[in-house]
């Protein structure tokens, strides 16, 4: 395991803390922790467990995910050294979130242990501020009830990583051609109109990308001091996800229909625009996750991510469309 994929002691002590002590397992329960012969020993058979695994080939590895995210109290497990073994065995039978379903249920039954009605009025306010959002991934829905250091950037990169890692797969297997669309076919006539129609849907989906990432990011993120919003947050990621799915569908609608042979030079230029936007969207969630992980306390950061169209583009649309009318 990489050093930067293991648990701090820091968090294994709160991890260990917030478990009581007590394996998260709803079958098990075990104490972890209690006396040796010793009178100044004690033993612990407790352990952090990774609920994303924590390198290649271990038990419910996620490639995509950063050494940050794997080593974050987020993505941990307090279990006896048993259930521990055992979950990791067999990781189709104990998927990610039923390792998550675990360790929510647990943290809210001790939490019942230590202040049982302000534990039951807290559990009951946090799942229905939660059902707000709609469907979150579990990560997301931790941080927004935790709310701890630099929340608001993580949280910013993990529902940005959940809404677009399926347009993001989608791309891929669109530029390996492993799917097709009914071809459709623009009569001569409407050649022009149809293209015409492409440019301004693909220079309004760039300016809405870029509105997005250089505006409303950082208004959702609060002004110096203030924290941010969580709602905003959420909405902007999705707004953005939904831009993504804009530029997909552009994407799709170009290659899959055909266009009269005198407009073919116009139509090639527009194959693949959309996808440089695609390619470029990866690159927020990491940036986000490795600058929060080098823990800053001032400074400014910047991610520059071109989202324009190819240098020379619309002067080359403009020439190849008056040879096509021309022709036509």
């Amino acid at each position: 395991m990489a050093v930067e994929d293991r648990f701090k002691q820091s968090v294994i002590v709160t991890l260990a803390k917030r478990a009581a002590n007590h394996c998260s397992n709803p079958n098990c329960g075990a104490i972890t922790s209690g006396p040796t012969e010793e009178p100044n020993g004690s033993v612990n058979v407790g352990e952090a467990a990774h609920i994303y695994g924590a390198n290649p080939g271990s038990a419910r590895y996620d490639p995509d995910m950063t050494s940050t995210d794997r080593s974050a109290i987020t993505n941990a497990i307090w279990l006896c050294s048993n259930c521990h073994k055992l979950v990791d065995d067999d990781p189709i039978k104990y998927p990610v979130g039923l390792l998550f379903e675990w360790q929510k249920e647990h943290e809210r039954r001790m939490a019942e242990q230590v202040g049982k009605v302000a534990a039951e009025i807290r559990q009951r306010y946090e799942k229905r501020y939660l059902e707000e959002f709609g469907r979150l991934s579990y990560l997301s829905e931790r941080l927004i009830t935790e709310k701890n250091k630099y929340w608001e950037y993580l949280l910013t990169a993990e529902v940005l990583r959940y809404e677009t890692a399926p347009i993001i797969q989608r791309w891929n297997a669109l530029q390996r051609g492993l799917y097709v669309k009914p071809f459709v076919r623009v009569k001569k006539e409407d050649s022009f109109e149809w293209l015409s129609d492409k440019s301004h849907e693909i220079i309004e989906i760039v300016r809405a990308c870029s509105e997005l990432m250089n505006k409303e990011f950082t208004r959702s993120w609060g002004a110096l001091g203030t924290a941010g919003s969580d709602v905003d947050i959420v909405t902007t990621c999705r707004l953005f996800s939904e831009v993504c799915a804009s530029a997909l569908a552009w994407e799709e609608s170009v290659r899959f229909t055909r266009v009269d042979e005198c407009f073919k030079e116009v139509h090639d230029l527009y194959v693949g625009i959309s996808g440089t936007l695609l390619d470029q969207i990866e690159k927020i969630p990491k940036f986000l996750v490795d600058t929060c992980s080098s823990k800053p306390t001032s400074g400014n950061y910047q991610l520059f991510i071109k989202i324009t169209l190819p240098d020379g583009w619309s002067d080359k649309v403009i020439q190849a469309m008056n040879q096509a009318l021309r022709k036509f």
